[in-house]
């Protein structure tokens, strides 16, 4: 990458693709400004999955509440929850190319904060439902709007450890929701848990519209000429054309299949058979899968930023290697004996959540560098709806059929298993780590490719 630029980021919202002067990528270090955008942004995304998350934790005593099937509550946290949201999320996306993305992403914090609180109000199934599906389509203006804004501050060097930095809120949120959700859900039932999960997200929403400013758009990136917008279809066939970005997407699918799948039965896995007490089984995974996950979700964006300075494919290549090496763990961990025990400080303590902990660290570090690279393949005034395409589509594949994957397979075996049934549909899911590994590997052999021929065309565009 050639020489720098200099960078006044202006406070006034700026919502088209402009012209920028330098013939390469900006090598400037980013300002003050841009990390305490970050640093909103990281809480954005807490809260955004805190808010997805807390129904994970709060599964079982509201299947017994409404006496809903494990197949019914799949569909709530997964199929209908992602259905919803990758539409929304297109829809909001291209509206986020062309408009004040800090806007929107304030708006539907503020709305899906407020649905979260009312779906403590539901007395029925199909009301929750209700509500969850507006939580979801509000949940739309989290993520793509945030990835655009973000790769307005941060160059492309940076953008893999800034991606993991956001990613860090989410991981966040899923410790969030389920751990405290849990918690209050068991002293205070778990209507009280929506309640305060839900409300705080309300003022943040507020400091984000009052703080955030919005950056020129395409500023670090090559120059290209002022363009109009592509619409999603011009989108989807530039992004289709990049092989690299179909092996990424598929295997950031089927790692999401995996791990989305089992974590949102995890909870009740530690209450059927380890007997765990709904706030202790969710703090227990908390502290042992997303504090955990905190932790190797940064180290995969600051190591695939350091190894892809020697060759790009360490991008794809780490999310291979560290997926690999997180499956061991997770099938002990659903396959571990309820009568073993660990004795600790006087406490016993469930040995399999130990077993959890290499899983968790490494099962979180693809997604940095998958987000990084499928932006850094588009071009600027697409990034909002390519990273809605590329989160959509995975979630369809991890969020939409994972949950609803081991739903199905608890109660086929059920009749026959008992408690037990769990277990397998937790171990068969989980399994499609290894498809994402394939599909990781086979991305890496084009990624240098395709990040050639986005800064060529860039160049082009240019002159």
């Amino acid at each position: 990458m050639g020489g720098g630029m200099s960078i006044e980021f202006d406070s006034r919202a700026n919502t088209g693709s402009k012209k920028t002067s330098p013939s390469t990528e900006s090598t400037q270090e980013p300002n003050a400004y841009a990390w305490y955008v970050l640093g909103v942004f990281v809480l954005v995304t807490a809260f955004n999955v805190a808010d997805r998350n807390i129904l994970n934790a709060l599964l079982e005593p509201i299947k017994t509440e409404f006496g809903a099937s494990d197949t019914a509550m799949g569909l709530l946290v997964g199929t209908s929850f992602a259905a919803v949201h990758i539409l929304a999320s297109l829809i909001i996306a291209r509206w986020a190319d062309r408009s004040v993305r800090r806007s929107i992403v304030a708006g539907g914090l503020f709305v899906w904060s407020g649905l979260t609180a009312l779906s403590g109000l539901a007395t029925s199934y199909w009301q929750l439902f209700i509500a969850r599906m507006g939580v979801s389509a509000a949940e739309g203006c989290g993520s793509a709007p945030a990835h655009s804004v973000l790769c307005d501050y941060f160059p492309l060097h940076m953008r893999a450890r800034v991606m993991s930095i956001f990613g860090f809120g989410g991981i966040v949120g899923i410790g969030v929701g389920m751990g405290l959700g849990g918690t209050i859900a068991e002293s205070f039932g778990w209507r009280a848990a929506f309640f305060v999960v839900g409300i705080p997200g309300a003022f943040l929403a507020i400091l984000v519209r009052l703080t955030i400013r919005e950056p020129l758009r395409g500023a670090l990136d090559r120059p290209t000429d002022e363009e109009t917008q592509p619409s999603i279809r011009e989108v989807a066939r530039f992004l289709l054309g990049r092989r690299s970005f179909i092996h990424m997407v598929v295997g950031a699918g089927c790692h999401t299949f995996a791990g989305m799948g089992t974590s949102a039965f995890y909870v009740s896995y530690l209450i059927r058979l380890h007997d765990l007490p709904v706030g202790t089984a969710a703090l227990t995974y908390m502290l042992v899968g997303p504090l955990v996950g905190m932790v190797g979700v940064l180290v995969g964006g600051f190591a695939a930023d350091h190894l892809g300075k020697r060759d790009v494919r360490w991008y794809m290549w780490l999310a291979a290697l560290s997926s690999m090496l997180a499956l061991p763990s997770s099938i002990a961990f659903v396959l571990w004996p309820s009568e073993w025990t660990i004795e600790l400080a006087g406490h016993s303590l469930v040995a399999a959540a130990l077993v959890l902990i290499p899983s968790s660290f490494f099962g979180t570090m693809y997604n940095g560098p998958t987000l990084a690279m499928t932006q850094s393949i588009a071009r600027p005034a697409m990034r909002a709806q390519a990273s809605a395409l590329t989160t959509g589509s995975y979630n369809l594949i991890g969020m939409g059929l994972g949950p609803l994957a081991v739903g199905l397979i608890n109660d086929a075996l059920t009749p026959s298993l008992g408690a037990e049934a769990i277990r397998y549909g937790l171990l068969v899911v989980g399994l499609m780590h290894l498809q994402g590994t394939l599909h990781n590997l086979l991305a890496a052999r084009h990624l240098e490719r395709d990040l050639m021929i986005a800064r060529n065309e860039s160049s082009e565009r240019a002159t």
